[in-house]
């Protein structure tokens, strides 16, 4: 594995741990102003940061004592010079989604530009 690659996981890893532990400020880390999110329920489209926070506001409240098997699994990560992308099954309470996420290298820093959060149908949780 790459040094840029181990630091992408880092970041990744950093973001799951702090909606583990509901940690807002944590969640946002490394994410670019400007940054874009498609998610499962509504709202689907998160741009920029103030909404992006309003998803995790909203998934927090709603989500009592669910966030603990919020979970990623097979974690696969491309970078190709200042561009990585990272993909994942994710476990989030009941469902299983899908995560796909875009960084950039910018200063630096790796910092997440895009998330793009989905639902198989039916979920395969659900018919298991």
């Amino acid at each position: 594995m790459s040094p840029d690659e181990e630091t992408v996981r880092a970041v990744i890893d950093r973001w799951e741990l702090a909606v583990q532990n509901r940690d807002l400020a944590g969640a946002l880390a490394n994410h670019t102003a400007d940054m874009l999110m498609f998610d499962v329920p509504e709202p689907i489209q998160a741009r920029g940061l103030a909404e992006y926070a309003e998803t995790w506001e909203l998934f927090f409240r709603y989500s009592a004592g669910g966030v603990d098997s919020f979970r990623l699994h097979e974690l696969e990560i491309i970078v190709d010079g200042s561009l990585a992308v990272a993909h994942a099954l994710l476990d989030a309470g009941d469902d299983r989604c899908r995560l796909t996420t875009v960084l950039r290298k910018l200063d630096g820093e790796w910092m997440i530009v895009h998330e793009h959060h989905s639902s198989p149908w039916p979920n395969p949780r659900e018919t298991a």
